[in-house]
């Protein structure tokens, strides 16, 4: 679509160039990142050190707060920043578009869309089509300095947090003293499903960063840093595609496929900061940040279609069936995400019990998505049996229907149905800034304090999505034996597994030959610009074991939205104007009762801002055979979801480690559900039916965290005293009331994509050179959101665990030699559903990858 000129409005590009202009003299690092390093007394604004451990970092904070450092993450296999968070109390990964690697958090049982995210105290974007949950595989892990999950959130902190608001630090020139500091690694990967069909180069990554101070008493710094990765596996994937309920039991009605789905992954991550200080008066930077991940994949499909009424002998194991369809076919997809991040800001000292916190920042972020299916191959009339086991459900042959799919020219494709190519590009500009006054406020400060601030943040946003058609007419023919990949060797179909496809040959037949109809989905595609203006006020009463804080924070919402609605089959642009406001109260309290204990107490108010296709997209208008008028699509009056949070918790700190223990309850009304909403006339006969997203659905979640750390168990004799101790475990107990079309309602025993429980246990031995690692993380059965009529009809994702673990041998002072292997139990990932809930739909796995690589610091 194009750009709507009156939503792209000057004055923010003014503003925000006005601001980075200023950015060396006057604009800072995030308030959460202030420096207090040993010897030396960098105090503008009292907040706590990001060197510090994350216990010291836990204990000296005013939230809820889990938290991670570089020394924590590099002593395991994680290679992004959605890996990394998996090891902190409540935090879940979930695995992209039909993928084994993960891309968003889920959050104490909520997942990427309720949640926020920073970058050294800038917000960022880069949400995936439709929804606004961050994608946190962009970031490498060797960008994160520290990563703070916050269980609360502050006043001057991003309402959209009903989760968990995460703040991402980089290295900083003045972290660890002025002394200059590089930092070099390399690693190279072997993954046990590789070569064909992944093959095309080796698995590696690449990462360093350096800091430097100069100037006058080294006031001024400079961080430079850079990582790329390359990957090359491919994941096995079995699938069901769908089930019905026949006689009690689980009887497929679908296709059972087996899937080998390559991928090609690149990512590239540059960053660079300048900074500037003057003890006790300012610390300021400019940073800009590059971040691009490539993903090529090829999914691989084949198996056989049973309908459900021709089997025999059903059993929850298995079963036999007649009149089969063997069927194989492809997709192409193509993801590309580049984000250009470019952030500033001040920390300034303007009296000895005040500081002013500036920022701004300017995000663009580019999603690129692709995907071509071929159209399906398919050879009839097969018989045999089946299986149902949990990691690779499959089907048996008979003799005679072996015969017939091993010859490829049996296999012919479908005509009537089209091959297509759908491209979905959007484009995000993303401008926010910020200021906060503290007063009397700091961490260490006594009595009355105040903090205030403003907020302002623009999305302009593009969306676009087209999908080109290739339909081969009937009558002609096109065989399997005419299209299969010679490179694979020879190929023998069996009616299970796969087979691979000269894609290349087989996408210039298809538009060559095939009927050409194009697709501009107008009422998917929108232009909108959305401005939130936040105001917060809190005060702060602080005394020696004591500490309260009670404030409010106010945000409006204004978007203007464009996209094109549908009326009988006539497309016209349709032009929305939409404002909607938000009063979040915040109280929370710290008490120590006595030393190295801490009790914290906090009531607050969070939002999550409703789904771009719930708003965004067009609407369709048709008159039914009465003449009432029918209308689907977006809504563009849909609010925000809103939460009650309470949080309370107890922590223990001792020397090297702390203990602590949280609950937590959540109550989520105005959550989102697409149904039927019918309007009468004065005379009660029915004038509008339309079928939307309506605010018409709540949830509850009550939960309990537990964490137990403990860096070196000194006390104990001998070897003993090297090991060392992180566990935590999570217990989640939601409730989901779904609506329905109708409007009928039914309870599900979770949230989307919350698990029942989550735990980890991490037990580390380090003795002078020699280190060693190792990490199991646990979920229990998690509800995906996929809800049917009835339980049998959900979709759950099975118990799931594995093991990670590191070996380090430092032969040299400044080397550091590694050996790192992911997944050595070989775990697959089970999505099932039906009437005992176990029924696999489908089942991944990456396998096993091992990594040799060195680090050398300076």
């Amino acid at each position: 679509m194009g750009t709507n000129g009156r939503l792209r409005g000057g004055v923010a590009v003014q503003v925000l160039v006005a601001a980075l202009c200023a950015a060396p003299m006057a604009w800072g690092q995030t308030a959460a990142d202030g420096n207090t390093n040993a010897g030396e007394t960098i105090i503008v604004t009292g907040y706590r050190s990001i060197n510090k451990t994350p216990g010291a970092i836990k204990q000296a904070a005013d939230q809820v707060v889990d938290t991670l450092t570089q020394a924590q993450i590099e002593r395991l296999p994680d290679r992004s920043l959605a890996e990394v968070l998996e090891r902190l109390p409540g935090v879940s990964a979930d695995r992209g578009f039909s993928s084994s690697n993960a891309r968003t958090v889920t959050v104490r049982g909520f997942d990427a869309r309720y949640n926020s995210m920073e970058v050294d105290g800038n917000l960022v974007w880069n949400s995936s089509r439709n929804n606004r949950g961050t994608q946190l595989d962009v970031f490498p892990a060797a960008v994160v300095n520290q990563v703070n999950v916050f269980k609360t959130v502050l006043p001057g902190q991003d309402a959209n947090s009903i989760g968990a608001h995460i703040e991402l630090r980089t290295l900083r020139a003045f972290d660890g003293g002025t002394q200059a500091y590089t930092k070099l690694r390399a690693a190279y990967g072997l993954y046990e499903q590789d070569g064909f069909p992944a093959a095309d180069g080796p698995s590696f990554r690449a990462d360093g960063v350096t800091k430097f101070t100069f100037g006058p008493g080294r006031q001024w710094g400079i961080v430079l840093g850079g990582e790329y990765q390359q990957h090359r596996f491919f994941d096995r994937y079995n699938e069901v595609t769908a089930y019905s309920q026949i006689g009690g039991i689980d009887v497929p009605n679908g296709d059972i496929f087996h899937g080998r789905f390559p991928s090609r992954q690149q990512r590239t991550a540059l960053f660079g900061k300048i900074e500037t200080r003057a003890e006790n008066d300012y610390y300021a930077f400019l940073s800009a940040s590059y971040f691009n991940d490539r993903l090529a994949q090829s999914f691989n499909r084949g198996g056989t279609f049973i309908t459900g009424t021709r089997v025999t002998g059903a059993t929850p194991q298995g079963g036999s069936f007649t009149n089969g369809v063997g069927e194989t076919y492809f997709e192409r997809y193509r993801l590309n995400r580049e984000t250009i991040l470019i952030g500033s800001g001040l920390d300034y000292r303007i009296a000895s019990d005040a500081s002013l916190a500036l920022r701004g920042a300017y995000t663009r972020y580019n999603h690129d998505e692709e995907l071509f299916r071929s159209e399906r191959f398919q050879v009839s009339g097969l018989s045999g049996a089946y299986t149902l086991e949990p990691e690779v459900p499959g089907v048996a042959l008979s003799t005679t229907s072996l015969a017939t799919v091993a010859n490829p020219a049996n296999w012919v494709q479908r005509t009537g149905r089209p091959a297509f190519d759908q491209q979905i590009p959007h484009r995000d500009n993303v401008y926010n800034s910020s200021a906060e006054l503290n007063w009397n406020a700091q961490p260490g400060a006594r009595g009355a304090g105040l903090v205030s601030g403003v907020a302002w943040r623009r999305l302009d946003r593009d969306f676009d999505q087209t999908t080109l058609n290739y339909t081969l007419p009937g009558g002609r023919v096109y065989r399997l034996s005419d299209v299969l990949d010679p490179a694979a060797g020879e190929q023998i179909p069996n009616g299970t597994d796969p087979v691979f496809l000269n894609r290349r040959g087989y996408i210039d037949f298809i538009t060559a030959n095939g009927t050409f109809t194009r697709d501009e989905a107008r009422t998917t595609d929108y232009a909108l610009v959305e401005d939130v203006l936040a105001g917060h006020v809190s005060a702060v009463w602080s005394r020696p074991g004591f500490r309260a804080l009670a404030g409010l924070r106010f945000e409006q919402t204004d978007v203007d939205n464009r996209t094109g609605g549908t009326t009988t089959g006539v497309v016209a642009t349709q032009v929305r104007r939409r404002s909607y406001d938000a009063f979040l109260p915040n109280v929370q309290v710290t008490i120590d009762p006595v030393s190295n204990f801490k009790l914290r107490l906090a009531y607050t108010e969070t939002l999550a801002r409703p789904d771009f296709a719930d708003f965004a997209n067009g609407v369709t208008t048709t008159f039914n055979a009465a003449g009432v008028r029918v209308i689907s699509g977006a809504n563009p009056g849909i609010n925000p979801r809103a939460a009650r949070n309470y949080d309370g918790s107890v922590e223990w700190y001792f020397r090297g480690g702390y203990v602590s223990l949280g609950m937590f309850r959540k109550d989520l009304s105005n959550e989102t559900f697409r149904q039927v909403r019918n309007s009468f006339d004065a005379n009660g006969v029915l004038t509008q039916i339309e079928t939307i997203p309506l605010n018409s659905g709540s949830a509850q979640l009550h939960g309990l965290e537990a964490s137990i750390v403990k860096d070196r168990f000194d006390g104990l004799p001998g070897p003993l005293a090297n090991f060392g101790f992180n566990g935590n475990y999570t217990l989640l107990d939601g409730e989901w009331n779904v609506v329905f079309t109708d409007g009928s309602k039914r309870r599900v025993d979770g949230l989307r994509n919350q698990p029942k429980w989550l735990a980890n246990l991490i037990l580390s031995y380090n003795d002078g050179p020699v280190g060693l690692n190792a990490a199991w993380r646990l979920r229990g059965r998690t509800f995906t959101g996929s809800f049917g009529a009835t339980p049998a009809q959900d979709i759950w994702i099975d118990r799931y665990d594995r093991v990670d673990a590191q070996a380090t041998l430092r032969p040299l002072p400044r080397l550091t030699l590694f050996a790192e292997a992911r997944n050595l139990t070989n775990r697959y990932w089970i999505e099932q559903t039906g009437l005992s809930a176990d029924a696999t739909t489908t089942a991944t796995t990456q396998g096993r990858s091992y990594w040799m690589g060195a680090t050398f610091k300076m």
